[in-house]
């Protein structure tokens, strides 16, 4: 830039009265530059005038070298330096103006501001003479899409020089892999473009092997790079991407962009070309020091020998989510300044040391799995996950009040699967959860916690010992304040003899193969009511003195199920039970369909359900297998309705044991079936029910006696009944 200071001495001032003492009057005190123009080459280039500034725009390849200047003036003023002897007018000069009268100076400052050459709409350019063409026309903007090649054309287009001058592409840019270029130059002056793509996820660009667009500043939609070739992605100016940053490379070494601070979208970083493929990049250097926002999610999947993420991610303070999946040597987790994130997810990062987010106040979701190296963690801010926490195979997990020293409440799932030195009381009472919650406790080794405790914790429990190949002869901890809660199912502790679970109301009561290797009693002398299912399924040692007791529970909402080895079971305690069933279908098979499941002929003595009323569904009373039948009878004396079918033993297996029923209050049933029972002989105990009954729906066979519909209600033969 050349800069022209002219200073004109006020030398007229000491000799003001040179004039001789004539009447002319006073000279003007005006000082302006009224009109300024260029001519060059036959063109004409008017000036504005404003503010002191005389600008001139020009088109950005027409040099003003040499052209000629006119200049217009307030009357009678001066103006230094004189036009006339300045040849580069593409430079910047400063204008000094003076007053007829010598007392008023005023400056200008000349600038050129250059104008594009814009390509109208969408451009294709399908050969190499076409890219050479474009340069030209001295364009150095097109307003529409730039799409460089035809894919599949047989047309290769070998370089992009023609594009040196292209600074701006307002649509799109695509590069197709008619393209045969290792590298993008020819377009290293773009300094902004709306969306670009090179190659697809399902045809990657063939040969690009890098890619480093240095004047790029602004990506004013979606950045998708698909490359089956390409190693190295520089963005050194770019700023911002208003879309989705997307690149996938199996040959990727290195990513860079050092000054991007926003993506409005997400940015996934993977090194493979789909998501089916086993395939990982070679990557080990990742620089995005001052990304500070990403209106997405951040993913980086699938790179082999990408360990320093330390300082990857410094800047970051928001983000909608964060994904590191199948990072073979990734050794931190580590974002220091983010403060609120989507979902968190670990997966696969076998060497994974750490997880520190010291800043991270909420996030949509928490999940780690396949991370077993994990030691530290660093949660200590974290207030909210408004979604699932889960967390796997975390043998460095000791203190889950220690992880989450602040965590206030979970909108979704808790799971801690195989955290095998988790020790300690787990108090969940501090932290809210969602109603519909579920908290899952899977142990594949024997637990070392001393208490799990809900408070008021309304959510569901599951506490699965499945995994274990070491049963514990006794439950290991305490189940401590889950006395109202939706779901509360034990499953897979073989080797239990005593379970007892503190709870008063429930959704849900599943206690599945629970001692069914050991002499098994559950307790649960609180449960007053279950509004949905109470299953009890391959629980009791075959043979064993098993017992199950709920002497408050008084209804049941949905389904009793007590089957499979309920035979096993010596007692079955239900004393104040009083209605099962809501009418609601359970099973689209009518087989499976009953609101009242038991097998209840292991049971000494009589199986009596002293004060059970109505049953609103199908009711099964099952004798299922001879080979430990004990019970004498089966008695339900206060039992009035059951809406659907009553189905008393069994179609197949014969039944000695059982020598009565007592049903004498039944006054409602949809139909009776009675089979195998061939010890009972007297039904008479059905006399109320059978005025609601058909000669279709009452059937009895294979039974001490088998009196049919007519025969029960005397149109038969009196001796028969």
């Amino acid at each position: 830039m050349k800069k022209l200071f002219w200073i004109i001495g006020c030398l007229a001032l000491s000799g003001a009265g040179c004039n001789g003492g004539d009447d002319e009057g006073p000279l003007s005190g005006e000082n302006r530059i009224v009109a300024f123009s260029l001519e060059s080459g036959g063109d004409v280039y008017d000036a504005t005038i404003e503010d002191d500034r005389i600008t001139i725009r020009a088109p950005y390849n027409r040099s003003l070298a040499n052209a000629s200047a006119r200049m217009e003036l307030s009357e009678a003023a001066a103006v230094r330096p004189d036009p006339a002897t300045i040849a580069d007018w593409d430079q910047e000069w400063l204008f000094l103006v003076t007053s007829a009268d010598g007392r008023n100076d005023r400056s200008y400052r000349y600038s050129v501001e250059r104008t594009d050459i814009a390509a109208a709409g969408d451009l294709t350019l399908r050969t190499q003479q076409e890219v050479d063409a474009f340069a030209t026309k001295g364009y150095n903007v097109v307003e529409g899409d730039l799409v460089i090649g035809v894919a599949g054309s047989g047309e290769p287009i070998e370089n992009l020089d023609g594009l040196a001058a292209l600074k701006q592409v307002r649509g799109a840019l695509v590069v197709t892999d008619a393209y045969v270029g290792k590298d993008l130059a020819g377009l290293e002056n773009l300094t902004a473009c709306g969306p670009i793509a090179i190659g697809r996820a399902e045809a990657p660009h063939p040969v690009l092997r890098s890619l480093d667009l240095r004047s790029l500043e602004e990506v004013a939609g979606d950045l998708g790079i698909f490359g089956a070739s390409l190693r190295t992605v520089c963005f050194d100016a770019l700023r911002q991407v208003a879309g989705s940053v997307h690149v996938r490379s199996a040959q990727l070494t290195e990513f860079m962009s050092d000054g991007l601070t926003t993506i409005k979208g997400d940015l996934t970083l993977c090194g493979t070309l789909s998501d089916e493929a086993a395939d990982t990049a070679p990557c080990n250097q990742l620089f995005l020091p001052a990304l500070a926002r990403v209106g997405g999610t951040i993913t980086l999947a699938r790179f082999d020998r990408l360990s320093g993420l330390a300082t990857s991610f410094g800047a970051l303070t928001a983000a909608g989510g964060v994904r590191y999946e199948h990072l073979a040597m990734a050794n931190t987790f580590e974002f220091p300044q983010l403060e609120t994130a989507g979902a968190v997810l670990l997966d696969d990062c076998p060497l994974l040391r750490s997880i520190s987010l010291p800043q991270l106040v909420a996030a949509a979701a928490f999940c780690v799995r396949g991370c077993p190296a994990v030691g530290t963690t660093d949660l200590s801010a974290l207030e909210r996950i408004d979604g699932d926490v889960s967390l796997h195979t975390l043998p460095g997990i000791g203190d889950f009040g220690a992880l989450f020293p602040r965590l206030a409440a979970v909108g979704g799932d808790l799971t801690l699967d195989d955290l095998p030195s988790l020790a300690g009381t787990v108090d969940l009472s501090r932290c809210t959860f969602a109603a519909d919650a579920t908290v899952t406790f899977r142990f594949v080794s024997a637990p070392k916690i001393d208490a799990i405790r809900g408070g008021n914790f309304g959510g569901s429990l599951t506490l699965d010992a499945s995994p274990l190949t070491l049963q514990p002869a006794a439950m290991p901890f305490g189940i401590d304040g889950f006395r109202d809660i939706g779901a509360l199912r034990i499953v897979g502790f073989t080797q239990l003899g005593l379970l007892s679970l503190p709870v008063v109301r429930c959704r849900d009561l599943i206690v599945e193969n629970c001692g069914s290797q050991a002499p098994f009693a559950l307790s649960l002398p609180a449960l007053a009511e279950v509004s949905g299912s109470l299953v009890l399924r391959n629980c009791g040692k075959p043979g064993a003195e098993n017992r199950a007791s709920f002497p408050v529970l008084k209804n049941v909402g949905r389904q009793l199920a007590l089957y499979v080895r309920g035979a096993a079971f010596a007692a079955l305690e239900l004393p104040a039970l009083e209605t099962v069933g809501d009418g609601v279908p359970l099973s689209d098979d009518p087989s499976g369909d009953y609101a009242f499941y038991t097998m209840p002929s292991g049971c000494d003595g009589a199986f009596v359900l002293p004060r059970l009323r109505r049953v609103t569904g199908n009711m099964l009373v099952s004798t299922f297998n001879a080979s430990n039948d004990r019970t004498s009878s089966f008695e339900f004396p206060a039992l009035e309705t059951v809406t659907g079918a009553l189905f008393i033993g069994h179609d197949r297996y014969p039944n000695r044991s059982v020598r009565s029923l007592d049903f004498r209050s039944l006054v409602e049933a949809g139909s009776v079936y009675i089979g195998n029972l061939g010890s009972v002989e007297d039904f008479s105990t059905f006399r109320g029910v059978l005025p609601r009954l058909s000669a279709g729906t009452w059937r009895v066979e294979k039974c001490g006696a088998n009196p049919t519909y007519e025969q029960m209600t005397g149109a038969g033969d009196p001796a028969e009944r």
